[in-house]
């Protein structure tokens, strides 16, 4: 059977529709959270020098749900010989659903000389899939799982010095995630195996550490906003559990694999808003966010693999870039309206190595996937307009294009000297659009903002390659992925002012 892996999906759709970083402000999640474009006191969790711009004691909340419906998530896989004659095909098709939940609570209080902040957070997503697949004399049942939890500390501090305010920010979490792929032909059942275009298996639980720097100030006219971070992942341990079942429920042979998690990440984003004339101001945004992650593992086999060793490694590569800017305008006292279109680069790299040791000899899998690149092009527009001293009202809307390059390598060789390589590159694009609604209601010190959104989104890749083993090129091979996916998300931010 042909087990290959092309996620080139899941890094680009964990940027999301925006790729923006929600906060507890349910002022920025009713108008698309337009982070860089409209200035908002939530800003502070970007920029934590920003935080020492506050008054008196103040507590903040925040909670986000989002479902997200996968229509589509299916690959069409051919393979021909060069006479263009079909030796192999490959269908699978998959839908189901994501839950995510995003909370924070927090407070910020005067403290010496400056102004500091005490969040706790939590980010989590449970993601369930189903479906089957189809390819020569065999059909499976498949069932996925994607699930994702994260627990923060976060602690800032600001101070004013000079004209200018300084702040920093440092950060625990612990995270945890588990992806797997069970297949099941009926007569047999693969638990925790890896297949096109779907996670790579394994169960990790880490620590990660995150620090900031930010200064915050005014250069004549320009209002300046910069802020470095960067971080590492500690005291991780990583699992990878695979099990034959022959019949299903009757385990014959497997593996546990145990190592550990190490990762780090550098990035930072600069801000400037240039008063144009009055009340019209030119914000100008260029974020930058790297980051890498390995997951490894070793260890001997069970049932009829007890004779073998295996061991495998899984790195990731991220980079986000994001330049662009627009217009934010007051229209008197009560209207305000901002727009921006921005330039995302995206690009990312996972590579997947496996090897088992067996009595007289080794066999070795290479996997690269995806080396993606996509360049997008994002509209946002926001705007809000107070109703009266107590209600206001706010809308926003996201729009994305990208146009996306990628490439998958294949490679197993074993001790004897045989090998077999396989290498696609394809092209496509991925599309999106969401609106966002919300409000804000405010009686006394009491802040309400409720806020909900929703949209779509369709990511397609079409790629073609070549095979070839010890007696040369043998084979043509094309391959198209798909995800379709629509999503709804409701909130509501709390903020009292003592």
């Amino acid at each position: 059977m042909r087990k290959r892996y092309f996620i080139l999906l899941l890094p680009l759709l964990l940027l999301a529709l925006a790729n923006t970083s929600y906060a507890w402000q349910g002022r920025m999640g009713g108008m698309g959270d337009p982070y860089g474009l409209v200035s908002d006191e939530s800003d502070f969790l970007i920029h934590p020098a920003k935080i020492a711009n506050g008054e008196g004691v103040r507590f903040y909340g925040n909670y986000r749900f989002t479902y997200t419906g996968v229509t589509d998530w299916d690959d069409r896989y051919d393979g021909y010989d060069l006479t263009g004659v079909l030796m192999y095909f490959q269908r699978t098709d998959v839908s189901g659903e994501e839950l995510g939940h995003n909370a924070l609570l927090g407070a910020s209080f005067p403290l010496g000389p400056g102004r500091m902040g005490l969040f706790f957070a939590y980010a989590g997503m449970r993601g369930d899939y189903d479906g089957d697949a189809i390819y020569p004399g065999i059909g499976s049942l498949l069932e996925i799982n994607n699930d994702l939890d994260g627990f923060a500390l976060r602690l800032l501090y600001g101070l004013p010095i000079g004209g200018f305010k300084l702040g920093a920010e440092t950060q625990f979490a612990y995270r945890q995630d588990k992806q797997g792929v069970n297949e099941n032909d009926l007569t047999n059942a693969y638990l925790d195996e890896w297949w096109i275009p779907y996670p790579f298996p394994h169960k990790s639980r880490y620590w990660e550490a995150l620090f900031k720097g930010s200064l915050e100030g005014k250069i004549g006219p320009l209002d300046l906003e910069c802020t470095l971070r960067g971080g590492f992942d500690f005291g991780g341990t990583n699992k990878w559990g695979y099990e034959l079942q022959v019949p299903p429920g009757t385990p014959v042979s497997g593996w546990d694999l145990k190592g550990d998690v190490q990762g780090w990440q550098i990035g930072g984003d600069l801000w400037l808003r240039y008063p144009l004339a009055a009340n019209l101001i030119l914000p100008v945004l260029v974020r930058v966010d790297y980051r890498t992650k390995t997951g490894d593992g070793d260890g001997p086999g069970w049932g009829g693999a007890a004779s073998n060793y295996f061991d495998y490694q899984d790195k990731t590569q991220d980079l986000a870039i994001t330049v662009g800017g627009g217009v934010d305008k007051e229209f008197g006292k009560e209207t305000r309206i901002a727009a921006g279109i921005y330039y995302n680069y995206l690009q990312s790299e996972e590579v997947f190595s496996w090897n088992v040791m067996y009595s007289g000899g080794w066999y070795r899998e290479d996997w690269t996937y995806p080396d993606s690149i996509e360049h997008r092009i994002l509209l946002r527009m926001a705007g809000e307009h107070i109703l009266s001293p107590v209600v206001t009202l706010r809308a926003g809307l996201n729009v994305f294009y990208g146009w996306v390059t990628g490439e998958i390598r294949y490679s197993g060789n074993d001790s004897t000297g045989s090998f077999d390589i396989e290498e696609l590159s394809g092209h496509g694009s991925h599309w999106g659009i969401g609106v966002s609604l919300g409000g804000t209601v405010q009686v006394k010190s009491l802040v309400l903002e409720p806020f909900v959104s929703g949209g779509y989104q369709q990511f397609r890749l079409n790629a073609d390659g070549v095979s070839f083993d010890n007696t040369g090129l043998y084979g043509l091979d094309n391959e198209k992925i798909t995800r379709n996916e629509w999503f709804v998300s409701t909130g509501l931010s709390v903020l009292f002012d003592l």
